[in-house]
């Protein structure tokens, strides 16, 4: 029987309720026929048999999405204290990561003032922005508390900054000219009510940066129910032509998107491959300790404010 302790959802994009009668990616133990206190230790860790709820495709706008999650009170319980999100690279792989994130971004700006970062995890696309542009003011949403003296370690090139674990504390008028979020809006139980609240704090040409994973490349086709990104962290997934309705949606004009390149030393993505397979095998002594670009599956896209060519009131959700 379906546990009642979680939340009911129609599709986060449009709003339908119409979706398939059976799931598109179950796990082999839903996390919706379970009970909070025993889902709750299932949420950080990479498994072979991972728990998540049953994700579904929405038959009028074509998302992947969980119709049933987590409440936001146990979101708020789950987030406040997690591990960094750099799957065990070394702080200069990761950045080199996050720096390309941020050159992709910024490309073609000659200058950044106010900048807002949903979920900066340590800081390194940051650290680029404010490095690369010296922004005056900047404010960034970190739910994970646990990781804000490393956060501020990498946030010194700006002029003011705030740093808040709440996104409903963001300024009014902010007047955000660059609004990055790296594996944000695949969290977030309502992503088009936050981008709305984004466009509106921010400049008439203010530009936005995303990244998520992709439940259309290979490696989730490849993988299925053990692909990484089918978690409980996740209430939905999109590919290249959802992620663009949902910035279309939210008042965003959707300037380009790609695949992005990740760095990874092979032997440490290797070990992370066994052990979502289940397979324990040390290959660490075989396997060269080289930094490898791969294409994980995931999407990187850019966008600007449209909300000024277009009627504001389109855009309610």
């Amino acid at each position: 029987m379906t546990s009642t302790q979680y939340l009911v959802r129609n599709c986060p994009i449009c709003g339908s309720d119409r979706k398939r009668d059976q799931p598109s990616i179950a796990a082999k133990s839903p996390a919706e026929l379970q009970e909070w206190d025993e889902v709750k230790n299932s949420f950080i860790g990479l498994r072979a048999q991972q728990t998540f709820f049953s994700y579904f495709h929405c038959l009028q706008c074509g998302l992947l999405y969980c119709p049933l999650y987590f409440q936001e009170n146990q979101l708020a319980e789950l987030y406040k204290s997690m591990p960094d999100n750099l799957l065990g690279e070394s702080r200069g792989t990761a950045l080199k990561t996050q720096s390309r994130y941020a050159d992709y971004f910024s490309s073609g700006l000659t200058k950044v003032e106010n900048y807002l970062e949903l979920g900066p995890d340590v800081g390194l696309v940051s650290k680029t922005i404010g490095e690369k542009f010296k922004p005056k003011n900047a404010v960034l949403v970190e739910p994970n508390q646990s990781i804000y003296a490393e956060l501020r370690r990498n946030s010194t090139s700006f002029g003011n900054i705030v740093i808040t674990s709440d996104e409903n504390s963001l300024p009014e008028n902010a007047n955000s000219d660059l609004i990055v979020g790296v594996h944000v809006f695949d969290h977030l139980i309502d992503p088009v009510s936050s981008l709305i609240k984004l466009r509106d704090s921010a400049s008439d040409i203010a530009r936005i940066g995303i990244v998520v994973h992709d439940e259309n490349s290979i490696i989730s086709k490849l993988l299925k129910t053990k692909w990484p990104p089918y978690c409980l962290q996740h209430p939905q997934l999109y590919n290249k032509k959802t992620l663009s309705r949902l910035l279309e949606v939210s008042g965003w004009e959707v300037e380009t998107t790609s695949k992005s390149t990740n760095y990874f030393h092979l032997d440490n993505i290797a070990t992370m491959l066994l052990s979502v397979l289940g397979i324990t095998l040390n290959l660490r002594k075989v396997i060269p300790h080289i930094q490898v670009p791969i294409k994980l599956g995931n999407i990187i896209a850019r966008g600007k404010n449209s909300v000024k060519n277009k009627n504001p009131d389109q855009f309610s959700h």
